[in-house]
C-alpha cells in the first residue's frame, strides 16, 4: 500500500475511534457497538498488513468484536459496565494510534503499553466469563487466566462462533477449544471453580418473601412456646430458628453484589467531566469487593452519581485556583467503601475548596430557614446540614452537569428511603467528605424490642451502645431533672436523656418517665452514640432481641418521620421502628 494511502487509512481509524468514544457516552445497543468495532477491525487489518506496529492493536479490536458478539446473544442494550469497559479499550487504542500516527517506532514503553492492552482485555473477558455463568469472585486467590491472555480470549471466542461457519479462523479456534477442554480436565486450577446455576430473579424474590413470612411464623411459635411453658415447643422453636436463620442467610447471599459493579463506572464519569470542565482530577476507588444488597446498589446509583458530579462541578477548583492556594494541580477524589458495625459505608471525599459555612448560613437566612436571632446558636455541623433542606443551594446557576435543578435534599431523601443515612464534614479550603451509610440488606433487621406505655417500639441493635437499668434506689446512677433537661449520671459519665414525649408527641404521656422514676419504678435506658455524643432513651423495659421484617409506614401514620417502619410480631402486635436521627432532631428542637 502506498505510504500516502496508509497515512490516510490511519487517519480514518483515528477518526473512527473518536466517533466510537462519543457513542459510548450515549444509550446504545450492543449490536450497533459490534458493527462499529467490526468496521474498526476491518480497517486495522489492512493497516497491520503494511505496518506491523499495528498488529497488537488489531488483535485488541478483533477480540473485542468476538466478545461483543457473545454478549449480544442475551442482551440487546449495553449496560453501564460494558460501556465503561469498552471506553477503556477505546482510550488505549486511541493512545496507540496517536503514537504511531506521529511517526513513533513504538519501541518506547512497549512493555507498559502491552500491559495496558492486556488489562483492558482481561476486564472485558472477566465480564464475558460472568455472562457465561462462571463466578469470577471465586478466583480471587489465583490469576483469572493461567495462560497468556491471547490464548484465553481465543478460547472464549471459540465458544461464540456462529453455527456451522467454516473458515481458517474458526478451524483455528476449534483446535484451541479442544486443547483447552483437554487441559481443564487435568488442571488443578479447575478445583477453584464451583458449579453455578442461573435462577430467574423473580423466583429468588418469591423465596425471600416466603422466608420473611417464615421469620414471622418462627417468632409466633417462640411466643406461644413461652406462654405455654412447653419444653417440647421450645425445642421445636429453637430448631426452627436455626433452620430459618441458615436459609435466610444463604438467600441473602444470593442478593449480595460487590459495590465495585457500581463504583467502577465513576472512573469514566470523572475522566469525562474533568475534560469537559477543564479540571484535572484523579479518582481512587477502594473497597470494590465490599458486598451490598443488590436492591440497595440499584437504589443508590442516582444519589452517588449526583454526589460525584457535584464534587467535580462545584467541589474542585480550577487548576489556576489550586496553584494559587498552594495545592497540587491535580485534584483527588476518593470513593471508599467499607464495613462498619454491620453496615456498609461509602465515603466520597475530595480535596477541593470545601463548603463555605458563612455562605450557607447567609443563604439559609435569606430563604427563611434560619432567623437572624438564632443563627449564632447553630453549630458548624448544623450549618453544614442546612444544605439538605429543599431549595437551599450555594450555587448561583443551575448546572447541567451536577444538580440539574435537583438539590442535596433529593439525595438525602433517596438514601433514607432505603433505610440509609447521610453525613457530611467539610472544611473551607481543605475539602469535603460525604458519608452514605446503608444496611447490609433490606430484608430483615435485628432489633431490640421495648415498651413505652402500652405501645411496643424497636431500635436496630447495631445502633445500641449499651442498655442500663436505673431506679432512684440505685447508688451508682442517678437521674436529674434540671431546667427542662434530663441527665443520667453514671460512673462519672453524664448522658443526656430524651424523654418519650419529646419525640413521640401524643403517643407518650407528658413527663410520665419523670413521675414514675421519682416514684421508684425501675426503667431501662437505651444508650446510643450520635456524632461522638452519647444519648439515652428511657423506656419501661426491654423485651427481647430478635429479627424482624420491616414494612414501610404510610405518610399519614408517620407525618414527622420519627419511625423508620413497622413490623408485625409473633403475637400479632405491631412494633414501630424508631429513627434515632429524627429523635435527636426532635430533642434539640424541644429544648
Amino acid at each position: 500500500m502506498p505510504q500516502s494511502d496508509l497515512h490516510s487509512l490511519v487517519s480514518e481509524v483515528a477518526n473512527d475511534l473518536s466517533g466510537v468514544a462519543n457513542l459510548l457516552s450515549l444509550p446504545i445497543a450492543l449490536s450497533h457497538l459490534k458493527q462499529d468495532f467490526s468496521g474498526l477491525s476491518h480497517k486495522l487489518s489492512y493497516v497491520a498488513k503494511d505496518d506491523p506496529r499495528f498488529n497488537e492493536l488489531d488483535f485488541l479490536i478483533q477480540q473485542t468484536v468476538s466478545l461483543l458478539d457473545f454478549l449480544g446473544v442475551e442482551s440487546k442494550d449495553a449496560d453501564e459496565n460494558v460501556l465503561a469497559l469498552l471506553d477503556g479499550i477505546i482510550e488505549v487504542a486511541r493512545a496507540e494510534t496517536a503514537l504511531f500516527a506521529g511517526g513513533d517506532d513504538g519501541e518506547a514503553d512497549i512493555a507498559e503499553r502491552r500491559e495496558n492492552m492486556t488489562n483492558e482485555l482481561n476486564a472485558l473477558a472477566i465480564y464475558a466469563l460472568d455472562a457465561l455463568g462462571i463466578d469470577v469472585t471465586l478466583m480471587e486467590d489465583a490469576p483469572v487466566f493461567d495462560d497468556d491472555v491471547s490464548s484465553e480470549l481465543d478460547y472464549l471466542s471459540s465458544l461464540i462462533q456462529g453455527n456451522g461457519e467454516s473458515s481458517d479462523s474458526s478451524t483455528h479456534t476449534q483446535m484451541l477449544t479442544q486443547k483447552r477442554v483437554k487441559e481443564t480436565k487435568d488442571a488443578e486450577a479447575q478445583t477453584k471453580f464451583e458449579p453455578t446455576t442461573r435462577v430467574k430473579s423473580h423466583l429468588l424474590e418469591h423465596l425471600m418473601s416466603y422466608s420473611e413470612e417464615l421469620v414471622q411464623i418462627r417468632n409466633t411459635l417462640a411466643d406461644f412456646a413461652e406462654k405455654q411453658e412447653s419444653l417440647a415447643l421450645t425445642e421445636l422453636s429453637n430448631k426452627l430458628k436455626t433452620v430459618s436463620d441458615g436459609m435466610l442467610n444463604d438467600l441473602l447471599k444470593t442478593q449480595m453484589r460487590p459495590v465495585g459493579n457500581l463504583l467502577s463506572k465513576y472512573r469514566r464519569i470523572v475522566r469525562d467531566l474533568s475534560k469537559e470542565l477543564d479540571k484535572k482530577v484523579d479518582v481512587e476507588i477502594i473497597g470494590e469487593n465490599i458486598e451490598l444488597d443488590s436492591n440497595v446498589i440499584d437504589a443508590i446509583n442516582e444519589p452517588l452519581t449526583h454526589l460525584v458530579r457535584n464534587a467535580l462541578d462545584h467541589g474542585f477548583e480550577t487548576q489556576e485556583a489550586r496553584a494559587v492556594s498552594g495545592k497540587s494541580m491535580v485534584g483527588r477524589l476518593l470513593i471508599h467503601a467499607y464495613n462498619e458495625a454491620g453496615k456498609v459505608v461509602i465515603n466520597i471525599c475530595d480535596d477541593g475548596k470545601g463548603i463555605d459555612r458563612k455562605k450557607v448560613l447567609s443563604k439559609a437566612v435569606s430563604n427563611g430557614l434560619v432567623t437572624l436571632e438564632n443563627r449564632h446558636q447553630l453549630t458548624d455541623k448544623e450549618i453544614l446540614e442546612l444544605i439538605f433542606h429543599p431549595g437551599l443551594s450555594t450555587s448561583e446557576n443551575v448546572s447541567a452537569l451536577s444538580g440539574r435543578g435537583v438539590g442535596m435534599d433529593a439525595v438525602k431523601r433517596k438514601v433514607e428511603d432505603i433505610k440509609g443515612t447521610i453525613d457530611i464534614h467539610s472544611e473551607k479550603g481543605v475539602g469535603t467528605e460525604i458519608s452514605l451509610i446503608f444496611p447490609l440488606t433490606m430484608a430483615t433487621l435485628k432489633v431490640a424490642l421495648f415498651d413505652i406505655g402500652d405501645v411496643t417500639y424497636a431500635i436496630p441493635s447495631s445502633d445500641i451502645a449499651n442498655i442500663v437499668a436505673i431506679s432512684n434506689q440505685e447508688d451508682n446512677s442517678s437521674v436529674r431533672f434540671d431546667s427542662g433537661h434530663t441527665l443520667l449520671f453514671q460512673n462519672n459519665n453524664v448522658i443526656p436523656l430524651v424523654e418519650p414525649h419529646e419525640y413521640l408527641g401524643e403517643l407518650a404521656e407528658q413527663h410520665a418517665f419523670r413521675r414514675t422514676y421519682q416514684q421508684g419504678t425501675r426503667h431501662s435506658v437505651i444508650v446510643f452514640t450520635h456524632r461522638g455524643q452519647q444519648w439515652g432513651l428511657p423506656v419501661d423495659h426491654v423485651r427481647a432481641f430478635l429479627d424482624i421484617v420491616i414494612k414501610p409506614l404510610d405518610r399519614s401514620m408517620n407525618g414527622k418521620d420519627v419511625f423508620a417502619g413497622a413490623a408485625v410480631l409473633g403475637n400479632g402486635d405491631l412494633a414501630l421502628v424508631i429513627n434515632l436521627k429524627k429523635v435527636i432532631q426532635f430533642a434539640q428542637a424541644y429544648h
